[in-house]
């Protein structure tokens, strides 16, 4: 394993302290732009507290399409922020003062060695050409690594002879390069495994290796965390009651109330004249339970199709799922009162006839 090195980050708030030319800063600090032109962005200086000192390796990250994107990196231990933050000079200009000091240049590369650099303080610029009107990218930011570090210090002296910047050494330094992903790769595993901290495409794969049980269903981010949380607990409760419960509250928003056959039947046998209304609502059937979803509780939006699905996953082998989605209906008898189902409506012709009781008035 090589040493560590030392890392700067230029990104969100870095953003907002470099100087930046028609880049547009968005809320999540990120510079964008589009259409064709010119745009550039000087990062903040960084300082190595090393005088002479050496870098190692630059990745800038972001996204651009159909334009060209160049990235100017310089060192010098001459402290150069009085000219750098000029604002009567262009771009181009304090480039060509950069230039002046070890220096290297890119054209649409966002990985890239900066062994040639020697010196104490840090600059990088970005500029970008927009070649179309459909040319856009946005920018998140770089990370500059440093001090100078080869496998060539490894190896016998005999192969450090060339010294830095020799064809051996950048030989070497493709080889290092694919080592240090893959050992940050590796550094991150307990990351990625981790569901709280994770990215949501990782959380669908924990979903196959642990069942399968999110494939073809619209889970949200936060609803496959929680599912992850609480695996194990529902997957030992599968087909009880309280895990059903859950489960639709973590896909509706909604409590659900569920009642088994034997929770009704028994008692209403002594009702005959109602036992035919709570037959059509509840079932015939021994082996049916219902769910019931009060539709008047706030909540996400339900598909009924989906939901009724998504239950037979939780149905204990051999019964029946009964979904009843209840809302809220004013009746008295066989009467609707202004609700979903009636409307006000003003006669031609009316008669009140007045009755005081007390000091109420009631017109009938």
């Amino acid at each position: 394993m090589v040493k560590t090195a030392k890392k700067v980050n230029m990104f969100r708030l870095a953003l907002r302290r470099g100087i930046k030319y028609r880049m547009e800063l968005t809320d999540d600090d990120r510079l964008c732009g589009s259409g064709g032109g010119y745009f550039a962005w000087l990062a903040p200086v960084f300082d190595s507290m090393d005088q002479g000192g050496t870098w190692h390796r630059l990745r800038l990250a972001g996204v651009f399409e159909n334009c060209k994107y160049e990235v100017l990196a310089a060192a010098a231990d001459a402290d150069l922020r009085e000219e750098m933050e000029d604002g009567g000079l262009t771009f181009p200009q304090k480039a060509e003062i950069l230039k002046q000091y070890s220096w290297i240049r890119r054209v649409n590369t966002d990985d890239m060695l900066l062994h040639e650099l020697t010196g104490r303080y840090l600059w990088v610029m970005v500029s970008v050409s927009g070649a179309a009107a459909d040319s856009r990218f946005c920018l998140e930011g770089f990370q500059a690594e440093f001090p100078w570090q080869s496998f060539s210090e490894y190896l016998p002296e005999i192969y450090q002879e060339e010294g830095r910047n020799s064809f051996f050494e950048r030989y070497m330094a493709a080889l290092q390069s694919m080592y240090e992903d893959l050992e940050k790769e590796v550094d991150h595993i307990p990351e990625y495994l981790d569901y709280e901290l994770t990215s949501e495409e990782n959380l669908h794969a924990f979903s196959e290796w642990t069942g399968g049980w999110a494939r073809d269903r619209e889970f949200t981010s936060g609803q496959l965390r929680e599912v992850i949380r609480n695996l194990q607990r529902i997957q030992s409760g599968r087909g009880t009651k309280s895990v059903m419960r859950d489960m639709v509250y973590l896909v509706t928003g909604r409590e659900a109330r569920i009642i088994e056959y034997f929770k009704w039947h028994d008692w209403m046998k002594k009702s005959k004249g109602l036992l035919e209304e709570y037959e059509r609502l509840f079932g015939k059937r021994e082996d049916t339970f219902t769910v019931l979803i009060d539709m008047a509780d706030p909540g996400m939006e339900i598909s009924e199709e989906k939901l009724r699905r998504f239950l037979q996953d939780f149905t204990p082998l051999g019964m029946c799922c009964n979904v009843v989605f209840l809302d809220w209906n004013s009746h008295m008898d066989t009467h609707c009162y202004l609700d979903q189902n009636s409307c006000l409506s003003v006669p031609e012709f009316g008669d009140a006839g007045g009755v005081v009781l007390s000091e109420n008035y009631i017109l009938g």
